[in-house]
């Protein structure tokens, strides 16, 4: 079935007799090589990269789909032709003929005229053309081309965003996530910010406790190991009162033991790890008093590193840029730091 329409764009003369510039065939065998022939005198009205963009976005379509554009004076240098619509018509019937294939062919006669015509498909190009045609002006055939493609839904509309939007896009997508990785970066809890990483007594690596889970399973242990060595220690001998230092400290086991028998968070991690810290201080004591020897004092853990244990003394530091200040350590640091141990 062939359905053929033409339509007029607006009233020009005819064109002066002259040399046909191109025929059906040349169209045909431009086709060979690109579904979108222009011929050479039309790259003013039809640009070539137009072109190109017109034949990736209608290649492989089904049906197919077949452009042309050629200069309005064949129209008037058919022999035997009556009007522009009757030559437009004959012009586009040898094309077909000689092209031998279904499809929608659209043919471009200049600025003048745009015919089509549907070869063994159902699609109403005629209505279609008309409408495009309403919307566009004659010097503006690549609109009237996208917008047809636009109806017969062909991929790769023309009503999209610009091609150089999408480069834009991504790097503005870029710029933000960089700015916001960057102030992600700069407020990102420190070691001395946020709430307080859990450091048990014994001596662990840094990615073990990197998440709430394994510091929780941190502190259990520690709790554990705490309750093993009061079950351990030899607190209880005759003449020797150590009653309150051994229930300080078991009562400390006990509140520990009930927060880590839940799901703690990190503000009742510390609060275990004072707790623990608060109870081997009084089993300390008790030992201490067994032992004879005097009771230790109740001190902070050793500030360059918590795992290090209860501090023994307090040592001058200058920390980089900062005022020096008194700040408590452990044996191991102090002797580092006076040259005692290397």
């Amino acid at each position: 079935m062939r359905l053929l329409a033409g339509l007029l764009l607006i009233a020009t003369p005819w064109a002066v007799p002259g040399v046909v510039s191109v025929g059906p065939a040349d169209v045909v065998s431009g086709w060979k090589s690109s579904p979108v022939y222009v011929e050479p005198s039309q790259r003013s009205l039809f640009p070539e990269k137009e072109a190109e963009r017109l034949a990736d976005r209608v290649s492989g379509y089904d049906p197919a789909i077949r452009i042309a554009v050629v200069p309005a004076v064949v129209l008037s240098e058919l022999p035997g032709s009556g009007t522009r619509e009757q030559a437009a018509r004959e012009f586009v019937d040898q094309v077909v003929d000689l092209q031998q294939a279904d499809g929608i062919y659209l043919v471009v006669f200049g600025g003048s005229l745009t015919w089509s015509s549907a070869v063994g498909v159902d699609t109403p190009i005629a209505e279609i053309l008309t409408d495009e045609l309403g919307k566009h002006s004659r010097s503006d055939p690549v609109g009237l081309m996208d917008g047809v493609l636009d109806q017969l839904d062909v991929p790769g509309s023309s009503t999209g965003a610009p091609g150089w939007i999408w480069p834009l896009a991504i790097v503005l997508v870029v710029v933000v996530a960089v700015g916001a990785a960057l102030w992600w970066w700069r407020r990102r809890p420190g070691k001395d910010e946020g709430p307080a990483l859990y450091r048990p007594s014994y001596e662990v690596l840094p990615d073990e406790a990197d998440t709430v889970e394994e510091r929780q399973k941190l502190a259990r242990e520690d709790v554990t190991r705490f309750g093993e060595e009061l079950d351990v220690a030899d607190v209880r001998l005759d003449g020797v009162d150590t009653t309150a230092d051994v229930q300080a400290a078991m009562d400390a086991y006990a509140d520990a033991g009930r927060v880590v028998d839940g799901e703690p968070g990190d503000q009742q991690l510390r609060e275990v790890r004072a707790t623990v810290e608060y109870g081997r201080w009084r089993l300390a004591r008790a030992q201490a008093l067994v032992a004879g020897t005097p009771a230790p004092a109740r001190r902070a853990a050793c500030f360059f590193d918590p795992a290090h244990g209860t501090s023994v003394t307090d040592w001058m530091y200058t920390p980089p840029g900062g005022r020096a200040r008194e700040i408590p350590v452990c044996a191991a640091c102090r002797d580092r730091r006076s040259g005692g141990a290397r």
